[in-house]
């Protein structure tokens, strides 16, 4: 509704208070379905797990009855061929005995493939509930993340109406921003923790059966086993260390940043200095967390775009403000295209911008093609 040229902003609220309340609903009916999906994916694998030993157990059955038919045949062989060693009540046993036994192996394979179709068609719905578990696990997050931009106070929007296409798009990268750091931390558990631990059960299987019957390979298999279990452990501190650093609160900003330009070294082949000047205090937890976050989004740039050999990460605490610079020799790039632009290479330096301005910092950059990148940052002690 345009009304001489202003927005009606009574009726934008509504709007938005009408979609709010439809996203919390739709928000509400989505976790339903993934709570349903997920108590069946749980009752689908109990019962999958109950199945494949009910198949384990059948096919040891059919192996034991094979062995006991063949057997029983031979000896049904032997006694019809010495048939003169042996009376007529010994070749019926025999022949009656076999005849038992191929009756109950018939009746076991039957059941085996009776089992193999039930199970087969039990993982095909397991893995179909996991493809929903996962579906309206990944939408609940994306309505999530909306029903969360939405509800903000809109009290001031006729104040700014001239920068909500701005605010739109910026809000848009923020959402991509999240959902990206989502599948990021989510690629790596799948690529690291999980699958180490689906190699720790297949190797816990392999060693319950050397217990019985090779002691010395039983060790070998647990001592890499153990080797295993530590990798999954650094792997998981790692992925909780981006993912918020519970030594900054210890150890403050000049341990943790060290510690993490010298991880960003090992991980990268990058070569990382880090100098510390001025007399170290504690800071403000939410100046200690922006900085520390500053430093890990511009080595992050450096890593994903700057092509550098080398980085350099300098921290000072003067008397009334600290400074940060980021530096590397990359290829660099032309500043002025960051202005107005939503370009994704350039996102993590308007994240950078927005955190320090947060903090009442000042933030500058000076880079050029061929002439590597520099980060200035300034902050005061308070804020």
């Amino acid at each position: 509704m345009i009304n001489k040229g202003r927005l009606n902003i009574n009726y934008l609220n509504e709007v938005i208070k009408n979609t709010i309340e439809a996203i919390e609903t739709g928000q509400k009916e989505i976790f339903n379905i993934f709570e349903h999906a997920r108590q069946e994916c749980e009752r689908l694998e109990k019962e999958l797990e109950k199945l494949r030993g009910q198949v384990k157990a059948t096919i040891e059955s059919v192996d034991r009855l094979v062995k006991l038919e063949k057997a029983a045949k031979f000896k049904l062989m032997t006694v019809s061929r010495d048939f003169e060693k042996y009376t007529e009540e010994d070749i019926r046993a025999a022949y009656e005995e076999t005849k038992e036994i191929q009756i109950q192996l018939s009746l076991e394979r039957q059941k085996e493939l009776q089992l193999r179709e039930k199970r087969n068609d039990l993982e095909r719905s397991w893995k179909s509930m996991q493809n929903i578990l996962k579906q309206s696990e990944h939408l609940m997050m994306q309505l999530g993340v909306a029903f969360g931009f939405l509800k903000g106070n809109l009290e001031d929007v006729s104040g700014h109406i001239s920068d909500m296409n701005e605010k739109r798009k910026l809000a848009a990268r923020v959402i991509k921003a999240q959902e990206e750091e989502r599948r990021r931390v989510a690629r790596d558990i799948h690529d690291g923790p999980t699958q180490t631990l689906a190699n720790i059960i297949i190797q816990m299987e392999i060693c319950e059966r050397l217990l019985q019957k090779d002691l010395a390979k039983a060790r070998k298999e647990l001592n890499e086993l153990k080797y295993i279990v530590r990798q999954s452990l650094q792997e998981l501190r790692k992925i909780i260390f981006n993912l918020r650093p519970s030594s900054l609160d210890d150890l403050g900003l000049q341990a943790v940043a060290k510690r993490f330009c010298e991880e960003f070294e090992e991980d990268t082949g990058i070569k990382t200095e880090f100098h510390f000047f001025g007399d170290y205090r504690r800071l403000n937890s939410d100046i200690e967390v922006t900085l520390f976050r500053v430093i890990q989004e511009a080595l992050i740039n450096v890593r994903k775009h700057s092509k550098a050999r080398t980085c350099l990460v300098k921290l000072e605490y003067g008397n009334e403000r600290i400074n940060l610079v980021v530096a590397d020799d990359g290829i660099g790039f032309e500043t002025g295209v960051i202005e107005g632009k939503s370009d994704e290479r350039h996102f993590g330096l308007m994240t950078i911008k927005e955190r320090v301005d947060l903090i009442s910092g000042s933030f500058n950059i000076e880079s050029a093609p061929g002439q590597g990148t520099k980060i200035y940052v300034s902050v005061p002690f308070d804020i």
